[in-house]
């Protein structure tokens, strides 16, 4: 899927949606990791992240998680879509949408709208992932990615200088166009994710 350039935006956005019904964040988890390793060296760059990868809720014909593949530039969907087709064999291409099954590309659709709008969806790969997933400060580590706020939970307290442990594992959601990391209080007084690894119970280490 392919949305028209904005009048700020001096590239086209490309957005493929990969879905295969994965039923919870441990499957998504694991459709996020392979998908990265099939797209290394074709949207990044000396190991850093060239690429937005973001997971959606999809509603049609039932609830589930896809993944979104959108970036700026660079190659053409169709050079992305055949490196993903080799490396995921058990999808197929319907209307565009890389799925396992056929009913499912409604819905797929639906989900990489959301991601050319920046209206929903959480990000498992951004650009500066790896200065966000670190020991730093939410001042920082905004001016060091695609991150737009760092914002606290339920009216936790947050400075730009606050000590911010997301070692290993951030995942900010889109919402109003804008890529928020939403955190809480850790132990100490230390600002964690509020989606933290443990929750995942498989593919925690990709």
């Amino acid at each position: 899927m392919t949305a028209e350039p904005t009048p700020a935006a001096s590239t086209t956005a490309h957005a493929l949606v990969v879905d295969t019904a994965a039923p919870g964040l441990a499957a998504i988890e694991h459709l996020v990791h392979r998908i990265d390793e099939a797209l290394t060296g074709l949207l990044t760059e000396d190991g850093a992240e060239g690429y937005v990868l973001s997971t959606h809720v999809a509603r049609d014909p039932a609830a589930r998680f896809a993944a979104v593949v959108s970036w700026r530039g660079g190659p053409e969907p169709e050079q992305v879509t055949a490196r993903l087709l080799t490396a995921l064999p058990e999808l197929t291409t319907v209307d565009g949408a890389l799925v396992t099954e056929a009913t499912l590309a409604s819905g797929a659709h639906a989900a990489a709208e959301e991601a050319l709008r920046r209206s929903a969806g959480r990000l498992a790969r951004y650009p500066g992932r790896t200065a966000v997933e670190r020991r730093t400060t939410p001042a920082a580590a905004v001016a060091a990615s695609c991150l737009d706020a760092v914002k606290g939970l339920a009216g936790v307290p947050l400075t730009p200088d606050a000590v911010l442990d997301a070692t290993g594992f951030a995942r900010p959601t889109w919402g109003d166009g804008r890529c928020t990391l939403l955190v809480q209080q850790g132990t100490g007084g230390v600002l964690v994710p509020f989606e933290v690894r443990d929750q995942i119970a498989c593919c925690s280490s990709h």
